[in-house]
């Protein structure tokens, strides 16, 4: 069943923003982090961009849906932490450290549904066991692959 996750399980979400966080986790953190996100992409008048999020277990790729141009790609060890809020629930969110600033940041992305929200966290959280699991494979081969 983990054979799909392992090319990149994709979703279609609009990307509401980005905010500067404090902490690397936290369901408070996220919360508030949310909360100001979603505030500032209400009061402005501008359409969201519609992006297409790959989960894998090498991390989180964003290509534009209209244009096909890649946006980012975020290496699974840059991110921190990713939830659904509760109160915003078609809302998800991951906080990763910026590989420009090394300042931690918190994306939040609107789904169409609460389930494809909770299904996407889902997914981030199963890529990170399976990056877990092919990093302790790597180096529990007694020397072969090299180590860092």
């Amino acid at each position: 069943m983990q054979e799909p996750l392992l090319e990149g399980m994709c979703f279609t979400l609009k990307y509401l923003g980005m905010t500067l966080v404090e902490k690397p986790k936290g369901e408070d953190m996220a919360a508030a982090a949310i909360r100001r996100i979603v505030a500032t992409a209400r009061v402005g008048a501008r359409k969201f961009q519609k992006v297409i999020l790959t989960v894998s277990p090498r991390g989180i790729s964003l290509q534009d849906a209209d244009t096909k141009e890649m946006v980012e790609n975020i290496s699974i060890y840059r991110i921190s932490y990713c939830t659904t809020d509760k109160l915003q629930n078609k809302v998800f969110a991951y906080v990763a450290q910026s590989q420009h600033s090394g300042a931690l940041e918190c994306h939040a992305f609107l789904s169409p549904k609460k389930k494809i929200a909770q299904a996407v966290t889902l997914t981030v959280a199963q890529a990170f066991q399976m990056a877990l699991d092919l990093w302790e494979a790597a180096h529990a081969g007694g020397g072969r692959g090299g180590g860092r």
